[in-house]
């Protein structure tokens, strides 16, 4: 786990978390970006670095991870 501030499982941050919880509910990042009122791309970078951190190919492999580890 990450020692930032507002870190969570997985050494996700919370925004993070919380995109995360978006698109597994099958929102799109530009849904996302629009509840959270943030930039489309700005979600983009966030589902890359989520990715990264959990090592998973693609969405779907995210997601399943995500809900395979409680995550979501």
């Amino acid at each position: 786990m990450d020692d930032q501030p507002g870190a969570t499982i997985e050494g996700l941050t919370k925004r993070e978390s919380e995109i995360l919880r978006a698109i597994a509910q099958g929102l799109s990042a530009k849904e996302v970006a629009k509840q959270l009122q943030i930039a489309p791309r700005t979600v983009e970078r966030h589902i890359d670095h989520i990715r990264l951190k959990t090592r998973t190919r693609n969405r779907s492999h995210m997601v399943a991870f995500a809900i395979a580890n409680g995550l979501v």
